[in-house]
C-alpha cells in the first residue's frame, strides 16, 4: 500500500498523511456513507476517487497507471520508427 498511497499523493498532490487518512476512512465506513468535508472538494477528492478505485478495482487502477507511462511511449515509438 506505500506504493500506492505515495502514487495517489504525487498524482492528485496531496500529502501521504492526507491519503493515509483518506485509506482509514475508507476501510472503516460503508460504501454509502457521505463523504467528510474535507475529503469532498477539490486535489481531496480526486485522491478519494484514485482511492477508493486502488481498493476496489485494483487492477483497473494499477493498468490505468502503467497506460499513462505506456501509451506516450508507444506513440514515440511509432514516430520515431
Amino acid at each position: 500500500m506505500a506504493v500506492a498511497n505515495s502514487l495517489i499523493a504525487r498524482l492528485a498532490r496531496v500529502t501521504r498523511v492526507e491519503v493515509d487518512d483518506m485509506r482509514a476512512w475508507v476501510r472503516s465506513s460503508d460504501p454509502n456513507a457521505v463523504v467528510p468535508e474535507m475529503f469532498a472538494n477539490g486535489r481531496h477528492a480526486f485522491a478519494l476517487a484514485l482511492l477508493k478505485v486502488e481498493q476496489s478495482r485494483p487492477v483497473l487502477f494499477w493498468g490505468g497507471l502503467f497506460a499513462l507511462l505506456a501509451i506516450p511511449c508507444l506513440v514515440l515509438h511509432s514516430l520515431l520508427r
